[in-house]
């Protein structure tokens, strides 16, 4: 098994989508979540300092019309940005059309205090017999399954939460494109192990019309994809309002908890 971080990594191209849009919390006049500052740097500032850490490529980023003229003001020749109006399929279409790379890096441009660490596991799973890597953490939520006559309890044991970055062969990608539906969610496997159609789980699917609810990964699963899972980062959570702003905040030491005060349970 050969790794992708010692001998292939420049030919990975991160692809960052800034396709969130803004949310009551955020700062006056904030277009995307990713451009608000916590700590003295705008949050996708974070996310391209980290994604060059790893030894990336400067990324390209895809982000909503109203975002792209203040990212492109911000990052100036740091990361070229385009705009799209297709939801994340249609943003997935335009970074095939607009790079050659076999290997793509999808970063969700919300989730910018993911650490180095985990995108080098992403990077490091990679292998012949490897369709796409996506790293994942333990869900700590209580979850229930509602029902006509009310709610089930579900073992959360069996949940996990997807995050960024997802690594997909630029094959793998097209197919999954192509494809009508989106997956399905079921139970998960342990961090480490591969995905298939009977053991899989995610969290938190996208609301809203079909362009928006669009999961590459769960489309790839549709196809038969080989998906590798490694562990994920609870820092790794989306950056999209005022609670996890102050999250952001509480995750970087700018912040302190103080749920407990408030009669809420902490979690680790």
């Amino acid at each position: 098994m050969t790794s992708v971080t010692e001998q292939t990594v420049g030919a990975v191209r991160p692809i960052v989508l800034a396709l969130a849009p803004s949310a009551p919390g955020l700062s006056e006049g904030v277009v995307a979540p990713c451009l608000e500052a916590v700590g003295g740097a705008r949050l996708i500032e974070r996310l391209l300092d980290t994604l060059a850490e790893a030894g990336l490529v400067s990324p390209l980023v895809i982000s909503s019309q109203s975002a792209a003229p203040a990212l492109r003001a911000l990052l100036g020749e740091r990361a070229g940005v385009l705009p799209s109006s297709g939801g994340r399929r249609g943003a997935l279409a335009l970074a095939l059309a607009e790079t050659d790379e076999d290997l793509l890096l999808l970063h969700d441009a919300e989730r910018a205090l993911t650490p180095v660490s985990v995108v080098s596991a992403v990077l490091d799973a990679v292998a012949d017999e490897v369709d796409a890597v996506l790293p994942v953490a333990a869900l700590t939520d209580s979850v229930k399954a509602v029902h006509a006559h009310g709610l089930r309890n579900i073992d959360r044991s069996t949940l996990a939460g997807m995050q960024s970055p997802r690594l997909l062969r630029r094959t793998l990608l097209e197919r999954a494109l192509a494809q009508p539906g989106r997956g399905g969610l079921e139970d998960s496997p342990d961090p480490g192990s591969e995905l298939d159609l009977d053991r899989v789980a995610a969290r938190g699917s996208r609301a809203g019309s079909p362009q928006e609810r669009y999961d590459e990964i769960l489309a790839a699963l549709d196809v038969g994809a080989r998906v590798r899972t490694v562990h994920g980062s609870h820092s790794g959570f989306a950056v999209l309002d005022r609670l996890s702003l102050w999250q952001a905040q509480i995750s970087l030491g700018l912040a302190r908890d103080t749920s407990h005060r408030h009669g809420l349970a902490r979690q680790a």
